[in-house]
């Protein structure tokens, strides 16, 4: 008996690619390997995220990297990391009022829901979005605008649910961050080339992790 049967499921054929609803995306061997050999051994946890985060930091260069359960997980991540910065306080207190630095400027037409909503995740790691621009358009001067001294990030959805006409590019995006000195959130949930994002002046990414694409 398969899973499908099991669980009374019905068997889908995917045409859709990388779906979160889906499944996200099939495992490779390697994948299933690696898998498998974690669900039979031990490790110290903290440890194992700290030496994975390096290996994938060296694949990708960059400085460092966090192996989380999804690009949800990732914003949540990053935004509370952009608050805290490294703050022990912050790690016990992540909500408290005496931090007023929490601001997230999103492109309107990038707060979209993709299963959650954006600043549903925004909000986990503590912050508040504040949207730039209109639904259907945000230029470089949109998001500019919105920068103040409570802003802790630029968050930069690329994700095929939202707006793509009259948009700025994350290029644009990174000149903006760059100027105003802030950091810059890019979710690149279900793109192939992680690369392009840092390279064009992503500070962080935070690509949905695929089951097949590095086998840790």
């Amino acid at each position: 008996m398969n899973s499908y049967e099991k669980f009374h499921l019905k068997e889908v054929i995917n045409a859709s690619g990388k779906m979160t609803i889906l499944g996200v995306s099939k495992v490779s061997e390697a994948v299933l390997a690696a898998q498998r050999f974690g669900g039979e051994h031990f490790f110290e946890m903290s440890e194992l995220s700290v030496q994975t985060g390096a290996f994938l930091a060296n694949l990708l260069k960059v400085e460092d990297a966090q192996i989380v359960s999804s690009a949800s997980a990732g914003i949540a991540q990053s935004v509370a990391a952009l608050i805290g910065k490294g703050s022990l306080y912050h790690a016990y207190h992540p909500y408290t009022e005496k931090i007023e630095q929490r601001e997230i400027v999103l492109p309107k037409g990038h707060n979209v829901d993709y299963g959650t909503p954006v600043e549903a995740m925004v909000a986990q790691g503590g912050g508040q979005v504040v949207e730039a621009g209109y639904a259907n358009m945000c230029s470089p001067e949109h998001v500019e605008m919105m920068i103040s001294e409570k802003t802790a990030a630029i968050l930069y959805i690329k994700s095929h649910h939202t707006v793509q006409k009259s948009m700025l590019t994350v290029a644009e995006a990174a000149k903006v961050a760059q100027r105003h000195k802030v950091p810059l959130i890019v979710d690149a949930a279900a793109e192939e080339d992680i690369f392009k994002y840092t390279e064009a002046g992503a500070d962080t990414a935070a690509p949905k992790p695929s089951k097949g694409q590095v086998p840790v």
